[in-house]
């Protein structure tokens, strides 16, 4: 039985498709759920998270492997955020999920045993995941790429998954406080924005740097969740308005026409 992994080797199931209904038609298999997590390692989150924050992550890990894994095809990618994002994959997986056979023309009981089996083996699947994510979400990194915040590099990694992918999925569990050295980088740690105008400056001129870079990732099959670590009594110099609005304008900048998701 195989479940395809990089990284960690994970027990493998393969899973049967329920049937839909007595239709005499086959149902067309739904396509495949690409999520991607980025889980912020860098010392912006305060060398770790507080339990308000592992609670919030763990309760959005948990749900989104509940809603995203469903069947053959969907996958899971975590990356670090950390000086080296681009190259820092810590997980991906893949459902197994197959067709073994056509139960339109089978007996109710023979159909019930099909049915049963694949809600067994979904759930162990699941499980599965979930216990990867959360293994990776309690990961602490000690190295040195946790002094900096490299939340630019997730879009070299989101167009390089979403070029192959009908339907892309991207969580970041992260402040968003971007902190990186170099020309043309920010440091949101030293350098917040500090208005929304200013905000909305900076994205634009970033927004001109990214497309040089990357080009056209393709956002139309794209949706994106801002998952922050903050307490709904946290100040502005905790959780500045002005950071999440500077991402949401960079966004819209380089393409992206939705409106992220914050979740809460």
């Amino acid at each position: 039985m195989n479940f395809l992994t990089k990284s960690i080797p994970v027990a493998g199931l393969i899973l049967l498709t329920a049937c839909g209904g007595d239709s005499d038609k086959k149902a067309a298999p739904p396509k495949p759920i690409q999520s991607i997590v980025f889980l912020d390692k860098s010392t912006s989150a305060g060398g770790g998270f507080t339990e308000f924050a592992l609670q919030k992550y763990n309760r959005t890990l948990k749900n989104l492997v509940a809603t995203n894994i469903r069947s053959k095809g969907d996958r899971l990618d975590i990356y670090y955020i950390h000086e080296n994002t681009i190259k820092a994959e810590a997980f991906s997986g893949t459902s197994q999920a197959a067709v073994s056979e056509d139960t339109t023309d089978m007996n109710p009981t023979d159909k019930e045993a099909i049915v049963n089996d694949f809600e067994l083996t979904l759930r162990k699947e699941r499980t599965e995941f979930q216990n990867q994510a959360l293994k990776h979400l309690l990961t602490e990194n000690a190295t040195a790429t946790n002094q900096q915040t490299d939340i630019w590099g997730t879009l070299e990694v989101i167009k390089r998954i979403a070029d192959t992918s009908s339907i892309v999925n991207v969580y970041y569990l992260s402040d968003m406080i971007e902190s990186a050295k170099g020309a043309n980088r920010r440091d949101f740690h030293t350098t917040p924005p500090q208005t929304r105008e200013q905000a909305t400056d900076w994205a634009k001129t970033d927004a001109e740097v990214l497309k040089k870079e990357y080009g056209s990732i393709p956002y139309d099959k794209i949706t994106i969740h801002f998952v922050l670590p903050f307490e709904p009594t946290s100040t502005s110099k905790e959780n500045n308005p002005n950071v999440t609005y500077y991402w949401e304008t960079l966004f819209e900048l380089l393409g992206y026409k939705k409106r992220v998701e914050e979740i809460n």
